[in-house]
């Protein structure tokens, strides 16, 4: 059986939240002033982003080159012990074998000390250059008064309508941060 007294207020509970619901304007979903920003599109598109790649690759390929120099020198080494083996004392085949020990060391802490400090510097570089557009973008923000801005590259955001895509403006206004012109 039903409790007619729980019904009543139920009721009651229920038609209060259609009134409420019914003052809450329409139009302030509808207001909601919404960008989208394709941060990589920025960061790729961008002149600072172009530097920073550039400079990124430079310093990898120096790496990958003096690696590549250091396992040369041992290949060299383990070439001349397994060439020389019958004719070497064992000293000497044993400091030929320490040398190589020691260089292939020497390269092992090269690559983990120089991997990390690319690491650390990619990692700042980035976030400076994050960081500084994210200032002009809450520049545009406060001229236009969005109210939510997206980023594409990270929202998963399936559709949106192209004109509310800032991209092209957060590049041009940055790059024109960085050359001094506004």
């Amino acid at each position: 059986m039903k409790n007619p007294k729980f019904s009543g207020r139920l009721a009651i509970i229920l038609m209060m939240i259609t009134v409420v619901l019914a003052a809450v304007p329409a139009r302030a979903q509808s207001a909601l002033k919404v960008a989208i920003v394709n941060s990589q599109k920025a960061f790729d598109q961008s002149l600072e982003g172009k530097k920073a790649v550039a400079i990124l690759q430079e310093r990898e390929e120096a790496l990958k080159a003096e690696l590549k120099k250091m396992d040369e020198e041992i290949k060299a080494l383990q070439q001349k012990l397994a060439g020389q083996t019958l004719t070497l004392n064992p000293e000497a085949r044993a400091r030929l074998q320490q040398e190589i020990d020691r260089k292939a060391a020497d390269r092992q802490k090269y690559e983990q000390e120089n991997s990390r400090n690319f690491e650390q510097f990619k990692n700042q570089l980035i976030k400076r250059i994050r960081e500084e557009m994210l200032a002009v973008i809450d520049e545009l923000v406060k001229e236009r008064g969005y109210e939510l801005v997206f980023d594409l590259s990270t929202s998963g955001l399936i559709h949106y309508k192209p004109e509310l895509d800032i991209t092209d403006e957060v590049i041009k206004r940055y790059d024109a941060s960085k050359s001094g012109k506004k």
